[in-house]
């Protein structure tokens, strides 16, 4: 492949190799075509760089032509390549575009034709063989190249207005697509053409588009709500019914509050003349009742009082179009509202707005009044607000939100306590998942690490127990490891190529963090505890898809004893259980017993993963972290412990224990070199103290020295998984797989001098 900097001064070497490329599209075997739909790709775009402004829109058009004839090959991955080739083309005539939503040969396109190779000895492209090419694309049946389509046309879109349009009628059929995957690419390419104000969304459209706001995936939830934010509506009627579906979905769907309302009111200022309208028809709905109760309790009326600060108000003229008392109610639920509009402003920036437009008048019926757009981004734009206001109704210091990261200005303020921070990150992780998807790890990676950086910060700071952040840390990096891997695996499928050591470290990394989540924090609940089981059944089934022989049983052993587990969960917490779970439990019924049953049934295990997507894991109370510490009293290497060689020793040790009961199992593990560990029972009813910390000094013996004169122990403290199904044949040893509390310490022996 070519790479992005290379630079060819000779065009007509980059026409021989551009046209070389192109006869190899016709070649019988299927290796060659996919290779040459790249390689066209990759001369086509060197041979625009190097052609003159004057041709060098034929040359886009002819290439593009040219790669739309691969969209019918009879091969997936060459259909998929040549969309994903069609997506990177940046110039192309609008007729090109058009004819390609078009059966019919249009007008404009019937007579022309472009340098190229239509068929095995037809050397000239006719311009109509673009015929259909997006429609072929977004009816296959493979979601795959349903997918790359939709990808193709959300790049295209910008290049025309008319265009655009077209494709909307198109896309929105894909809004039923069966993919999750299919019907996400779908929203993003909507969500595309609005922020370049090339989506004009039609009447017939609206129950289609709204369909995905009720949509049981939240990811395809999280997705219509992105593209409706940038929507334009044409009609009060549109308007109405696009807040009805948006308190409908939070009514279903409490859980997405802060995202509903973050696009109630981004929808709200930019169709300020139907929020007006709305406002005045349900303003009875927001008004305290007849005693004087305030009933703000309802979702309705909550979405109804957000969409109303929305409203266009003048901060000159202190005037604004809805009746000010309905700030006064918004302050009521200011912590309700102000977690929709984060990305907007903070708190104390709402509390200031709420409080100033409440002494506001109604501009008059008979003007037209447009108000301010008002950006709460521009720190100049609210200190006009600060000068017109009151003093007494501001805080002392205030400064307007900079959104720099997703949590950044909420861990500035000290007041937010760290399960609140930590509820943030969880709700935007969700978000990475289509990154991950698509496989844009550079963005996933640098999202992650600077949630984690200010997650330490916070740490530090903080006086709350170390369970809920750190839970968080060790989530995050199981997220990392989790994109890292399912990159690396459908990179090995889609390239063909092994990276078997990389996917295999990875995943194993994943298993041992997911563990010591699972293991190492008391007060986790049933259902998070289920949240945990699924990844780990991810890792299982990218491992067992990959079809490696070595430690095949064991690992087959490993998801059928999690899927045990999982059912167990979901039997006392009565949750449905996600699509991808639910596979994984008929692959396993359909198998039974067989050792090799899911040898031949690899298909089906990498086919399951389509089904999975990363959900949103709420914490439901406080969490304490499992942790020891030992240590040697006055060993280092210097001052050794003494020993005689073949004889046992006693090594008296300080041990530490932190949330720990006493009817956990626990063994302080000896290790001599790479042989294997010798294991010493710890008896806690013996101890004192209590559950959350726990000191005693305990002597214990190591039997097996060698005949040296000096050598060199690890030690640490590990913990029995009683839930772990694999039995260990240890003598008088732990029974059941063991989760080490603390790192290895060293103790330092020697023979005593004579």
């Amino acid at each position: 492949m070519l790479s992005n900097g290379i630079v060819v001064e000779d065009p007509s070497l980059v026409e021989g190799c551009y046209f070389r490329a192109v006869e190899l599209l016709f070649d019988p075997e299927k290796s060659v075509r996919l290779s040459a739909v790249r390689a066209v790709s990759e001369w086509g775009q060197l041979l625009l760089a190097s052609n003159g402004d004057k041709t060098q829109r034929e040359w886009s058009d002819a290439l593009f032509v040219q790669l739309c004839l691969m969209v019918r090959d009879t091969d997936v991955e060459i259909r998929v390549a040549a969309y994903n080739a069609l997506g990177k083309i940046q110039t192309v005539s609008e007729d090109i575009l058009l004819q390609t939503l078009s059966k019919k040969a249009l007008a404009a396109t019937k007579e022309k034709k472009y340098p190229g190779q239509y068929t095995a000895k037809l050397f000239n492209i006719p311009a109509t063989a673009a015929a259909f090419t997006f429609v072929h694309g977004l009816e296959d049946e493979f979601y795959q190249v349903r997918r790359s389509a939709c990808h193709a046309l959300q790049m295209l879109a910008v290049l025309s207005t008319e265009f655009s349009g077209g494709a909307v009628h198109i896309l929105m059929d894909m809004l039923n697509d069966d993919s999750v995957v299919v019907r996400f690419q779908a929203l993003e390419t909507l969500h595309h053409m609005a922020m370049h104000d090339h989506l004009k969304v039609e009447e017939s459209h609206l129950h289609m588009f709204f369909g995905t706001l009720l949509d049981n995936n939240a990811l395809i939830r999280s997705a219509a709500r992105k593209a409706l934010q940038f929507t334009k509506l044409q009609k009060l009627a549109m308007f109405r019914s696009c807040i009805n579906v948006l308190i409908k979905n939070l009514e279903l769907y409490p859980q997405d509050e802060a995202e509903i309302f973050y696009v109630l009111y981004k929808i709200g200022q930019t169709h300020g003349k139907f929020v007006t309208s709305i406002i005045h028809e349900v303003s009875q709905e927001v008004e305290p009742s007849f005693d004087g109760k305030l009933g703000f309790d309802k979702k309705r009326t909550a979405a109804l009082l957000l969409l109303a600060i929305s409203a266009p108000v003048s901060l000159e003229r202190s005037i604004c179009s809805i009746p000010p008392r309905i700030y006064s109610y918004a302050v009521t639920l200011l912590g309700r509202l102000s977690s929709g509009l984060v990305h907007v402003m903070d708190q104390n920036a709402l509390l200031a707005y709420l409080s100033h437009c409440s002494k506001f008048t109604v501009a008059s019926t008979s003007e037209n009044f447009e108000g301010e757009l008002l950006n709460f981004d521009l720190k100049d734009s609210f200190t006009h607000l600060w000068k017109k206001s009151d003093t007494s109704s501001f805080p002392e210091s205030m400064e307007l939100k900079k959104v720099t990261t997703p949590v950044h200005d909420y861990l500035l303020n000290s007041h937010i306590k760290a399960t609140s921070c930590v509820e943030i990150v969880f709700r935007k992780v969700v978000d990475l998942w289509p990154l991950i998807q698509l496989r844009c790890m550079n963005e996933v990676l640098r999202t992650l690490r600077s949630w984690k950086e200010e997650l330490r910060n916070f740490s530090c700071d903080s006086r709350h127990p170390a369970g809920v952040l750190g839970f968080a840390l060790r989530y995050l990096h199981v997220i990392k490891l989790l994109g890292k891997a399912w990159a690396c695996y459908f990179s090995q499928r889609n390239l063909q190529f092994t990276e078997t050591g990389v996917l295999e470290a990875l995943l194993h990394k994943m298993e041992s963090r997911l563990k010591e989540m699972l293991y190492r924090h008391a007060g986790l609940s049933r259902g998070e505890q289920l949240h945990i089981l699924e990844l780990m059944l991810v890792a299982y089934t990218l491992r067992l898809s990959c079809g490696w022989t070595s430690y095949f049983e064991d690992y087959i052993k490993k998801l059928k004893n999690v899927l045990c587990r999982v059912e167990y969960l979901q039997k006392e917490e009565l949750v449905e259980l996600p699509h991808f779970v639910i596979e994984l439990q008929n692959i396993s019924c359909e198998i039974g017993h067989s050792k090799d049953g899911f040898i031949y049934k690899l298909d089906r295990l990498q086919k399951s993963l389509n089904l999975f997507f990363l959900k949103h894991i709420v914490l439901s109370g406080e969490l304490k972290y499992l942790d020891a510490e030992v240590d040697v009293c006055d060993n280092e290497f210097q001052d050794p412990l003494p020993f005689i060689p073949g004889l046992p020793v006693g090594m008296p040790f300080d041990i530490t224990l932190y949330n720990i009961s006493c009817e956990s199992r626990l063994w302080l593990t000896i290790t001599l070199g790479e042989k294997s560990a010798q294991f010493v029972f710890l008896d806690l009813s013996e101890f004192g103290g209590s559950n959350e910390i726990r000191r005693f000094t305990f002597l214990s013996p190591f039997l097996r020295t060698p005949k040296a004169k000096r050598f060199l122990l690890k030690v640490s403290i590990a913990m029995e998984c009683l839930s772990e199904d694999q039995h260990f044949k240890h003598c008088n040893g732990p029974k059941h797989e063991l989760i080490h509390l603390c790192k290895g310490k060293e103790v330092h022996l020697s023979m005593p001098v004579k």
